[in-house]
């Protein structure tokens, strides 16, 4: 009776929605975790029995449904006992064997089904609607719904694709049959007439409609190039947020690892999609807005602009679909912004208006990985350490050498002990995180909203490093006659902790014969035992201040307080007026508000300030305090018509017109001294850093444009695009405020030519495009005069100026052009093929020019520079196997994409960095970043080399002179550098695997990459260049060369002396070829063990509609082609998932 109040209870809620009650419509939360009563005829049950009656059936239904059951016991004796096997099918079926052949039949009443005899002078076959249902090769299909339309009366399909429940009325009814997986069929029927339905594989889905954040556009008569990730697919590859699962799904977009930086959770990934097309030179600002990477694509949430910081917080069980727009035809329609591609990201909605509640949870493990690593342990390091004469005395003084003796000794008694500290795992960790997120849908046909909320707890793997996003969201819709408004609210916390352990590399750099305990266990400041007579003393120049090492770990007990925080609150509103039939107009208004603190502060105490002493010792302890504030301001009309004419013709026309300001202004103030580590406020704070004072930078920028796009399709053959743009931005000259964007695309689809119907050929078209987009790759006020004014002195009471940037009226947009060619090719709609051809060419690229010193400036930014960047994507795929009736398929796929960087014309100020740049060849070990026309901005600098000289252990140099000639030497010349490889790859892609069978799913995608260098920094610092105080790469023991005729690879490692020569055989080692090594990789990126409980009878039991399970290993193994160390200040992670998604 409890359950059937319950039922009642939500069916008069039910009815209060139809009388459109619209302020009772939040109620319904109160009720959601009241269980859901199932229709008893959809129920699952499995009845094994051999010659009962069939009373003992009507038990065992009840037994696993809970349904009762009203009959005459005496009226069914006449049933003969029944034998049935039967496993996991529905009550309708089971019953329909019982009965089929009597004179009973069963209706259901509330949590009842009712036996009774058939009324007589009436046909049974009469008063049913039977049927069977198949796909398209005639197989039965289980489980199908069926309901007639516009009730909620009906049943499912039995094992034999069968159904049969009594008739609402006489004459002919509209039946609805739908599964999932397979396309929804309305079916007209008579009472007593049986009917058989064929059902189609679901090919419909959202690739189909080219989302591009603006408008939608039917994806076989669009002929730029997108490609469309759903939200499973996501799902499928990753747990963590939507960017790492991206670039397991797309080569074309390339995540570029960052070798300090790792796996650490707060840092900001850098993405390029089909290369870059801005220069970044060190030292010259061409940010645009804040957080932004002037190679990063744009992203585009729900219509409006975000930041790449947005996305990575964003939780992933929102997400509805993930649009790329690669070409001009794509992208145009962002044209001033879109030069290095868009990414439009669409967010769940609520397209039914029935009461849904999704929960999502999971464990995220992160584990280090720490595989790269090749360090010695305490025996060896110290043996290397011996042999290479650390502990000879070269002078043969008899007090140093007695003094290295005794180093030595002390050293060996601590590895003989047992002393052996393993120092990498001292800062690291098994991160364990966890997410949580709840999703309400509910409302009615006009009414609809969707309530979310997450938490998202991301735990790194470097002890104390975590970040934490609580997002909240409502969104709602209404729509009224011609009318439909929506307004979507999100507000987002964020805090994000650095780890107070310091550098990774740190601990890397430590000997693991020292211990970072003292003698009763307790964390010493100092790593380096104490010596009984003197502490100061040099032996060869290897050993420098023996007396202290300071002990990273101990810094980490302090309360150290490295942590940046946000808070964003963003609503945006949108109204659709569907004017008339093929016209809507509609118009958007966007709002962020950002408030952002980054809080750096270190205590007295910490070992960094550990040499200031007399009045210095006062400035210890400092703090950095940075507060932001952002907004943004959008608002945007789009006006959309299209009309189909005469059979054969289509348009589509969009025009629309935007206006826009985005502002930032911060603040910095930096601190020192602080007699506490509890004193943990800048206002505890002694004074400002010396010579420093309050600081802060602002930044403002306004757009203003429009645009007309139009789309003809001839027959669903031929297809034309055609977009203008029209921008002006604050942030070019005066002259030059407005550019123009444009593209044209064409495509052909082949496969709806009458002489390829008929045929196995489900897709056969072309594609061509081309046109110009623009980036805004520009500080906001390059292109007028800006002043600082003098703040510490007056004139008469008069503040003065001083011109900081000189004025350009002339800058002008950074402009692409751009040309795209296309083939898609789908054969039986389970072997496609697609194939993408592109060069782009990046025109008036932003960069400084020299000016002559009497100007009072050395640059000034202007349009001089062009980059080209040309490939290909190339993508194929397989359905080996597939049985759509229980969700079961077999898929094979492989892409690859290619993209070739050029430097095509650079500035004069290119040309003096890169003087710069070579004059700093012989201060740094690591290549450095130089520019020339017709080379890749990727490119590797190092002067040639033929490798060690056995005779003298010198490195032989290969240089070519002015006039062209070769010739050997040992003297390195930074000015004969030449470009030895690419660190961008030739080729990168993924192949993966993806398997279902009843619910039961695995997928497997491993990512490539083919054909980049990289300099071994590792070899170059921990073998070669090795610093003996600090442990270096177990590689040091093996070709090393020691005397005349050893044929090696590396040099000597200390003072080693060759006959007739003066100076020694092992100077540093600067940038050579002999450093730069293949850089080819093949990555396990994903796999993922997942099981959709859809096919058990106990999840409809207990009131839920869907549970799915997941497990997803992420970055499981790297094979590389190169040895070295990946994540020096932050390591790299394995991460481990465990998902739980529940829909009632």
């Amino acid at each position: 009776m409890k359950k059937n109040r319950k039922q009642a209870l939500f069916s008069r809620l039910t009815n209060l929605k139809i009388a459109k009650r619209r302020i009772g419509l939040l109620g319904l939360c109160f009720i959601l975790w009241m269980p859901l009563i199932s229709m008893g005829q959809s129920q699952k049950v499995t009845i094994q029995v051999s010659k009962v009656d069939v009373r003992v059936v009507f038990k065992s239904i009840k037994e696993q449904t809970g349904l009762n059951f009203m009959y005459n016991a005496e009226e069914l004796k006449v049933i003969n006992p029944v034998s049935l096997d039967l496993k996991n099918v529905t009550v309708d079926s089971v019953m329909n064997r019982l009965l089929t052949g009597t004179q009973f039949t069963y209706v259901y009443e509330n949590n009842a089904i009712v036996i009774s005899k058939e009324k007589p002078g009436v046909r049974k076959q009469d008063d049913v609607y039977i049927g069977e249902v198949t796909d398209t090769d005639g197989n039965p299909l289980p489980g199908v719904t069926v309901l007639l339309k516009g009730t909620t009366i009906g049943t499912s399909t039995d094992l034999d694709g069968r159904f049969k429940f009594p008739a609402a009325k006489a004459g002919k009814s509209m039946l609805v049959f739908s599964f999932i997986g397979m396309k929804p069929v309305e079916k007209e029927i008579t009472p007593g007439k049986k009917i058989v339905v064929e059902m189609e594989e679901e090919t419909k889905n959202i690739e189909e409609v080219v989302v591009n954040g603006v408008f939608e556009r039917k994806a076989n008569t669009f002929t730029g190039s997108v490609k469309t990730i759903s939200s499973e697919e996501l799902k499928r590859v990753g747990n963590s947020n939507v960017l790492s699962s991206l670039k397991n799904l797309d080569p074309s977009i390339l995540f570029i690892d960052n070798m300090a930086l790792g796996s650490d959770p707060n840092a900001v990934p850098e993405i390029v999609l089909r290369g870059k097309s801005s220069i970044n030179m060190e030292g010259t600002d061409l940010k645009a807005t804040y957080e932004s990477d002037p190679n990063a694509p744009l992203f585009v949430l729900d219509g409006f602009e975000v930041s790449i910081q947005k996305v990575m917080d964003l939780d992933m069980d929102r997400v509805e679909s993930m649009t790329i727009l690669k070409d001009a035809s794509a992208k145009a329609i962002y044209g001033s912004k879109a030069a290095n591609g868009v990414i439009v990201i669409e967010l769940k909605k609520n397209p039914s208006g029935d009461l849904r509640v999704t929960y999502n949870g999971s464990v995220s493990i992160e584990a280090p990985d720490l595989t790269s690593y090749n360090l010695c342990n305490a025996a060896e390091k110290l043996e290397i350490e011996k042999e290479f004469g650390m502990y000879d005395d070269e002078e043969a003084n008899y007090d140093n050498q007695r003094m290295a003796e005794k180093i030595y000794n002390q050293k060996l008694a601590a590895v003989v002990s047992g002393i052996n500290t393993d120092w990498l795992s001292k800062p690291v960790r098994l991160g364990i995180g966890t997410k949580h997120g709840i999703s309400v849908e509910l409302g009615d046909r006009e009414l609809r909203s969707i309530i979310d909320l997450s938490y998202n707890s991301i735990k790194g793997v470097m002890k104390g490093s975590d970040r934490t996003t609580i997002s909240g969201g409502v969104s709602l819709s209404y729509r009224r006659e011609k009318f439909l408004f929506r307004n979507q609210t999100t507000i987002t916390s964020n805090v994000a902790n650095d780890s107070p352990y310091g550098s990774f590399s740190e601990y890397a750099a430590l000997n693991p014969y020292y211990t970072p305990y003292d003698q009763y266990g307790n964390i010493s400041e100092n790593i380096v035992p104490h010596l009984d007579a003197g502490n100061s003393v040099m032996v060869n120049n290897w050993y420098k201040d023996i007396e202290f090492k300071a002990n990273p770990l101990y810094n980490a007990q302090l309360n150290t307080l490295l942590q940046d925080k946000y808070f964003e609150f963003i609503n945006n509103f949108e109204i659709q007026w569907f004017a008339f039939t093929g016209m809507k107009v509609t118009g958007r208004l966007g709002l962020t508000e950002k408030r952002s603190r980054e809080d750096d502060f270190y205590p007295s105490n910490h070992l960094k300030f550990r040499n200031m002493t007399g009045e210095d010792q006062y400035k210890k302890g400092t703090y950095k305090l940075v507060n932001g504030e952002q907004s943004n301001l959008d608002g945007k009309i789009d006006v959309q018509y299209s009309r189909e004419f005469a059979t054969h013709h289509t348009i589509y026309v969009n025009a629309g017109f935007n206006i826009g300001q985005s502002k930032y202004i911060t603040n910095e103030h930096n601190a020192e001294g602080f007699p506490s580590d509890k004193m943990n406020d800048i206002i505890f704070a002694r004074q400002y850093v010396e010579d420093s004072k309050p600081k802060g930078s602002e930044s403002t920028t306004r757009e203003v444009g429009y645009y007309l796009s139009l789309n003809y399709s001839f027959d669903n053959r031929l297809n034309f695009d055609g977009t203008f743009r029209q921008s002006a931005s604050s942030q070019y000259g005066a002259d030059s405020r407005w550019g123009e964007f444009w593209s044209f695309g064409a495509s052909w689809n082949l496969h709806n030519e009458a002489w390829l119907q008929g045929t196995d050929i489900s897709q056969l078209r072309l594609r061509a495009t081309t046109g110009s987009t623009g980036s805004q790759s520009t500080a906001a006020y390059n292109a007028i005069a800006s002043y600082n004014y003098f703040l510490d002195s007056h004139y008469n009471n008069l503040l003065g100026a001083q011109l900081k940037g000189m004025r350009n009226e002339t800058l002008k947009w950074q402009q692409k052009m751009e040309y795209n060619f296309g083939l898609d090719f789908n054969y039986k709609n389970r072997y496609a093929l697609s194939f993408e051809y592109y060069i782009q060419t990046t025109n008036n690229t932003v960069n400084p020019i020299d000016l002559v010193p009497s100007t009072g400036f050395s640059t000034v930014q202007e349009n001089i520079g062009k980059v080209e960047n040309k490939g290909f994507d190339a993508s194929i795929s397989a359905i080996a196997w597939q049985r759509p009736s229980d969700r079961s398929y077999l898929r094979f796929s492989l892409m690859m994409s290619h993209n070739k960087n050029t430097l095509k014309e650079i500035s004069g100020a290119m040309k003096s960095y890169n003087e710069q740049q070579t004059a700093l060849a012989t201060s740094t070990n690591k290549p450095l970043s130089k520019y020339y026309d017709g080379v890749s901005m990727d490119a590797i600098w190092a002067v040639p080399s033929l490798g060690i000289d056995p005779a003298t252990g010198k490195e032989i140099y290969l240089v070519t002179d002015e006039n062209g000639n070769q010739y050997r030497t040992f003297n390195y010349d930074g000015n004969k550098q030449v470009v030895c490889g690419d660190a961008l790859p030739k080729i990168n892609g993924n192949a993966g695997i993806s398997f279902e069978y009843k619910g039961l799913g695995f997928n497997a995608v491993c990512t490539y990459k083919w054909g980049g260098k990289m300099y071994n920094t590792t070899l170059v610092n921990k073998v070669e260049n090795a610093d003996l105080n600090n442990n270096v790469d177990r590689r040091i023991f093996t070709g090393r060369w020691r005397k005349p005729g050893d044929v090696s690879p590396y040099k000597a490692l200390g003072k080693v002396y060759v006959a007739g020569q003066d100076e020694m055989a092992s100077p540093q080692t600067y940038p050579t070829t002999r450093f730069v090594q293949k850089n080819n990789e093949l990555t396990i990126s994903s796999l993922q063990l997942s099981y959709d409980f859809f096919r058990h009878a106990f999840v409809k039991q207990i009131g839920l509609e869907r549970i799915v399970l997941r497990c997803t290993v992420n970055d499981l193994y790297k094979f590389s082609t190169i040895k070295v160390e990946r994540g020096t200040d932050y390591p790299f992670a394995r991460t481990f998932d465990m998902s739980l998604s529940i829909t009632l």
